[in-house]
């Protein structure tokens, strides 16, 4: 991998190139955008790229530092991530990496630290990591990755060299869907409208069914199905995905060597995974939100336009012909009350429950 693999970021891939090619890396930076639209991958390449020994403004992918940092595995290199059930980053956390920031690098000659979801970290946190930007310590980086960094302090972002990531582009989305999975073309073109520049959750919604789920679900409201028995077999559909979940946390831990580990070593990646599982729970429910609301959204557009390039499902062309659109608006009115409610973290079986009456024609 290498900046080039890094796409439709051409803004964002060129300040990192001129950064390393003038030497002038700033000890803070902010990398904001949407979800799955390569900030992750930019941070890793350019700390590949900062150690790498072989190469001067890329990595070369092949030295063992850049091997190193491709596996999570380099002493200089270090990513953060928000930890137990509130999932956030702590002030320990944040204190534990000032700490070693102020140490000599033991490979190469930065040490970095890449925060990811660092808008979960707590105001003390937040204030704590505050003092360290603002008399840095010489060759440290700080790279925050947030989807959104309003929740960061002024302060914090005014100290960061902030690099905007753009959602990618259809054709982009539709290229890495083909090369990555068998999907067929028209499937591949549809998931791309549908992930709206959003490559995780284009290969999220490859690989799992939830659209198929949402299309029943709808299917079954719009036919005239009691609504309280489609909550009922949808959460049990929700309490199946949880038990995978939690069985994938279980198998991840069994599959490395833990057993090797201290106690305390143990019980925080346990920590560390069942967090995991808890944002990709809300995660995927959200998600499901979202493609309730892309149908109706559909609706709404193409009973007024006419146009199928405008529609994201684009698969579901056949059923758009026939869809009901007298109370659209006031559906997806009802699925953005019950996205609010679940942030609040309401009781997840009441909320759909409720959806569903108000989705129910």
């Amino acid at each position: 991998m290498s900046f080039s693999d890094i796409r439709d970021q051409g803004v964002a891939s060129r300040l990192l190139r001129n950064a390393l090619e003038r030497e002038r890396i700033p000890n803070a930076m902010l990398f904001w955008g949407p979800s799955g639209v390569g900030k992750r991958l930019a941070a890793l390449e350019f700390a590949k790229a900062i150690s790498c020994p072989e190469a001067d403004t890329d990595a070369c992918d092949a030295c063992l530092s850049c091997r190193k940092i491709q596996h999570d595995n380099h002493p200089d290199v270090l990513r953060v991530v928000p930890l137990k059930k509130s999932r956030t980053i702590d002030v320990a956390t944040i204190d534990n990496i000032i700490e070693m920031a102020y140490l000599r690098p033991f490979e190469g000659e930065w040490r970095i630290f890449i925060i990811q979801e660092a808008d979960r970290m707590r105001p003390p946190a937040q204030n704590h990591l505050l003092k360290t930007l603002e008399e840095p310590p010489g060759r440290s980086l700080f790279i925050l990755l947030s989807e959104q960094p309003q929740l960061l302090l002024p302060t914090i972002r005014s100290r960061c060299q902030m690099l905007r990531f753009r959602s990618l582009s259809p054709a982009t989305v539709k290229h890495l869907l083909m090369r990555e999975r068998t999907i067929t073309d028209e499937s591949a073109s549809s998931i791309a409208s549908v992930s709206q520049g959003q490559m995780s959750r284009a290969f999220d919604l490859v690989d799992s069914d939830k659209r198929s789920v949402v299309f029943d679900v709808i299917a079954r409201l719009s036919s005239g199905e009691d609504p309280l028995a489609v909550s009922v077999d949808f959460a049990k559909y929700l309490s199946s995905q949880k038990v995978q979940l939690e069985a994938g946390v279980k198998e991840s831990i069994a599959a490395g060597p833990i057993n090797e580990l201290s106690k305390e070593d143990r019980e925080q990646i346990k920590e560390q995974q069942s967090a995991l599982a808890g944002a990709l729970g809300r995660r995927a429910i959200m998600e499901l939100l979202y493609l309730m609301e892309t149908w109706y959204r559909d609706t709404l557009v193409y009973s007024a336009t006419g146009d199928a390039s405008r529609v994201l499902n684009q698969d579901q062309l056949a059923l758009l012909e026939g869809a009901e659109v007298t109370r659209s608006a006031e559906k997806i009115g009802a699925i953005a009350k019950a996205r609010l409610y679940l942030e609040r973290f309401l009781n997840e079986e009441r909320v759909f429950r409720d959806l569903f009456f108000a989705l129910a024609s």
